[in-house]
């Protein structure tokens, strides 16, 4: 399947639902850069703006999700939202710097695969998700157990 900057590549999620404890919390970090102006896919038949900013078209889909997720009975929390002023440690690469940083907290796994695959998640949200986004990076983290 190819994929832009913006758009969620899943891979195998039965792999992934192998390997990633479910009886914990489920983390992602996302390191987010907008779109001056948010972009629709020419296929996105939903309502949209284009004259919004990209920063705009991510909020739509912030409160979207939120809605999309109570609905589906899930316990989601924001833990952290900031913004990334300068990479001291690391030597970022040519271009490289995040508008935003979002660190989500899911119950479980299973609870997070549960969006991913969530039609009404695919089709009537996550548009706004990928017409706002220039780039991203997401990492998902589960606690460990024994260290």
């Amino acid at each position: 399947m190819a994929t832009t900057n913006s758009e969620l590549y899943l891979g195998d999620l039965e792999a992934a639902t192998s390997v990633i404890p479910n009886d914990r919390p489920y983390i992602m970090m996302n390191l987010m850069n907008f779109k001056p102006h948010a972009r629709y896919a020419s296929n996105y038949r939903g309502p949209r703006s284009d004259s919004m900013t990209g920063r705009e078209a991510y909020v739509k889909y912030k409160d979207m999700f939120v809605e999309r997720a109570t609905e589906m009975g899930l316990e989601v929390s924001m833990i952290f939202l900031g913004t990334a002023h300068t990479q001291i440690v690391a030597v970022p690469e040519e271009g490289e710097s995040w508008d935003l940083i979002i660190i989500v907290k899911y119950a479980s796994w299973q609870a997070f695969k549960s969006v991913l695959v969530d039609k009404k998640y695919n089709e009537e949200i996550q548009p706004h998700r990928i017409a706002s986004l220039q780039e991203f990076r997401s990492f998902g983290i589960t606690e460990l157990s024994n260290v």
